[in-house]
């Protein structure tokens, strides 16, 4: 029974794996890349340059805009930007209609954005598959769920964990990418569970809708409106007019009414650079309210603390009320899951842990394909199937990422619809990646060609950057602007990988091509001896 058991947990860890392997790998690729989707952002984005100023600057000067250009909005937002993001725009809303304006270290407003989606396109990937709708989040709950089995069912598999983490065989690579299976499966537990488990409560009102639509009244759909706390709407009927708190209606709050709040908030808000966002409702009536949001990086919940403050006076006013404690249980889980909190070095630990647990998932299936191989039994246009999809869904896809990156830096700045083009050159170099990988008739030579392809892509970048972007490197060397520094040795590093790794495939196919000559060879003989 105990043989039966264990045999049954491998068939379906081992089937798992390959069934959803390539979902898995994408779900984890592109959401290891979302912990930098902030720094992806400005690096796209040539005019997202690092703002030295204080926040007491940018809020006065913000302020003063939005008196000078939106004084008849019912709305205006404010927000100040990170290290990570270095985005400081305005927002003010008239009926429907937005606005928004982005402001440089030169407190200019920066006339011409550039048009990409950045590290979104790669967080919204993510989670949603590109499906419309809620297609890709049900799909990707299903494959976290899978993911949960696979882990389960992979520490029953390999009960040896001391042996199998000290057990690394470089000599022969079939034995090396077993070892390496085990011992990035055992790295990575707690990081898959938390990541699994977090992924799967978010969404877990549209996984299980049962208890939503039996008591609320617009069911899963109106869950989050009805038990999220929210401020009492406001009524706005009386405007300041004349001499009322010495304001016209088309003015700022006063100065020593502003500094009041401000003083509120460094009593409260110790860390440097607290504010992350300004939120003003009822701009010019005597009752508007003003909501200060705090940066999250002082919170693991992805809800930060918020204060409220009549507008005109200063006067504190009463807040959010707390959530329950279920829905600060998925918060903190969320908070987890996209991890805002985590300093620098973290981040890059989580990034790491992310990678590892890539190459678990593209390990197993390579695994299951290099096994099958050995067996009479298996049939060949599965084996092919799956042998040429790995070569597809992890070198195709790291392909299709870094052709991502390239387009955003040689499509002209002024092309129409140029945040669609990188996308769409996304998809297309992946679908070409997995015809060129059924095309070639050895996968090896394919898991070869892409590798060095991507290699060469990452170089075209640093050399795009160095050569087209020089003013941009000066200016970043001057403001110490790390964020955007980094990027070009990460290209560099991930080059050299990439090319090691198809030079030891390179290696592995001719040693292969000379052991099967020498077979040849040695039959021959035998042969013309007999």
């Amino acid at each position: 029974m105990k043989a039966t058991f264990r045999k049954s947990m491998i068939w379906l860890h081992t089937y798992l794996g390959v069934i959803l392997g390539w979902l898995l790998f994408a779900i984890f690729f592109t959401g290891t890349l979302s912990y930098f989707t902030p720094e992806i952002t400005r690096y796209l984005m040539p005019e997202r340059a690092s703002i030295s100023k204080s926040q007491q600057t940018m809020i006065a000067h913000s302020f003063a805009y939005l008196g000078e250009h939106a004084s008849e909005a019912e709305q205006w937002r404010i927000a100040l930007p990170s290290e990570r993001s270095a985005l400081w725009s305005v927002q003010w809303r008239e009926g429907k209609q937005r606005q928004t304006v982005v402001f440089n270290n030169q407190l200019a407003s920066v006339e011409n954005e550039t048009d990409t989606k950045g590290g979104l396109f790669f967080r919204n990937f993510h989670y949603t598959l590109q499906l419309r709708g809620y297609g890709g989040r049900y799909i990707a709950g299903v494959a976290a769920m899978a993911m949960l089995l696979a882990i389960f069912t992979g520490i029953y598999t390999h009960r040896r964990f001391f042996k199998d983490f000290f057990t690394l065989r470089p000599q022969k690579l079939k034995k090396w990418t077993t070892d390496f299976h085990a011992l990035a499966g055992i790295l990575t537990i707690p990081f898959c569970i938390m990541i699994c488990l977090s992924g799967i409560f978010i969404y877990a009102i549209m996984y299980l809708p049962y208890t939503a639509n039996a008591n609320f009244e617009r069911g899963e759909r109106g869950v989050n409106s009805q038990i999220i706390p929210s401020l009492p709407s406001l009524h706005l009927n009386e405007k300041i007019i004349g001499n009322d708190h010495l304001l016209k209606a088309s003015t700022l709050p006063p100065k020593h009414n502003y500094a009041h709040i401000l003083e509120q908030i460094a009593n409260q808000w110790r860390e440097p650079n607290p504010i992350a966002r300004i939120t003003v409702e009822g701009v010019g009536y005597k009752n508007s309210r003003m909501i200060v949001e705090r940066s999250k990086a002082t919170t693991v919940s992805n809800r930060a603390e918020r204060l409220v403050f009549e507008t005109y006076t200063g006067k504190p006013l009463k807040g959010y009320d707390d959530e329950t404690v279920p829905a600060q249980i998925r918060r903190i889980l969320y908070g987890l899951h996209q991890a805002n909190f985590a300093p620098i070095g973290m981040r890059w630990l989580l990034f790491g842990l992310g990678i590892l647990g890539c190459a678990l998932i593209a390990t197993g299936n390579i695994i299951w394909v290099t096994q099958r191989k050995k067996s009479a039994k298996q049939n060949p246009f599965t084996l092919a199937l799956v042998e040429k999809g790995n070569v597809a869904a992890v070198a195709g896809l790291i392909l299709a990422s870094v052709s991502f990156f390239i387009a955003n830096k040689l499509i002209g700045h002024d092309v129409e619809g140029r945040a669609q083009l990188e996308v769409n050159t996304f998809f297309t170099v992946w679908a070409l990646s997995a015809v060129h990988a059924f095309w070639r008739t050895k996968a090896a030579v394919a898991w070869k060609e892409q590798f060095a392809l991507a290699s060469g892509l990452c170089f075209v970048t640093v050399a795009i950057e160095l050569v087209s972007f020089r003013d941009r490197i000066a200016n970043s060397i001057e403001y110490l602007d790390s964020v955007y520094l980094s990027f070009i040795p990460a290209f560099f590093v991930s080059g050299i990988i990439l090319h090691w790794a198809a030079k030891k495939i390179g290696l592995r196919i001719t040693n292969a091509d000379i052991a099967k000559i020498s077979t040849k060879s040695g039959t021959r003989v035998k042969k013309e001896q007999e």
